[in-house]
């Protein structure tokens, strides 16, 4: 297998555990995924093309500057405090078409489509949200999410939206 191929390997079994922690609600193990200072970023659109620049200044879908932040969602779903959380819905998210993009000292960037079924047992409901993910990871010993850019094309959100979704 060649370094591009073991590589790709690597990436695609990295965010397929992403996947899997968010699916199998390991909430701690999907937070270790990311670094200290992530961004993790599901930007609005401004219009039918063109998503905002910047998340300062207009409203996200969900933007959370570090990786303390994503805690604190982690900690609203555990403590049972939000009445929506209560019952969280069954997800499976599918990852394909896995690309990487930018392979440097620094890090390197990769994109992928997803695809997220969300079933609210007491509602009879399937919510399903698709788009894009971008990725900047850091390759060390093991990889980590340094940023995470979540392109969601069906915005229009029927309930709720939390990280469980996207």
């Amino acid at each position: 297998m060649s370094p591009d191929a073991q590589l790709k390997e690597r990436v695609t079994e990295f965010l397929l555990e992403e996947a899997d922690c968010l699916d199998e609600r390991r909430w701690h193990d999907w937070l270790a995924l990311y670094e200290e200072d992530a961004v993790y970023w599901a930007p609005s659109w401004d219009d039918d093309d063109h998503l905002i620049d910047d998340p300062h200044a207009a409203i996200s879908l969900i933007y959370c500057s570090s990786r303390a932040r994503l805690a604190e969602r982690v900690w609203r779903i555990e403590s049972g405090l939000s009445s929506s959380l209560l019952r969280l819905p069954r997800t499976r998210h599918l990852v394909t078409n896995i690309r990487l993009h930018e392979v440097t000292a620094d890090g390197i960037t990769v994109t992928a489509n997803f695809q997220v079924n969300a079933y609210k047992h007491e509602e009879q409901r399937t919510d399903m949200f698709f788009g894009q993910y971008r990725y900047r990871l850091t390759a060390g010993e093991r990889l980590t999410i340094r940023e995470k850019y979540i392109m969601v094309c069906n915005d229009v959100i029927p309930r709720q939206m939390d990280i469980f979704h996207i």
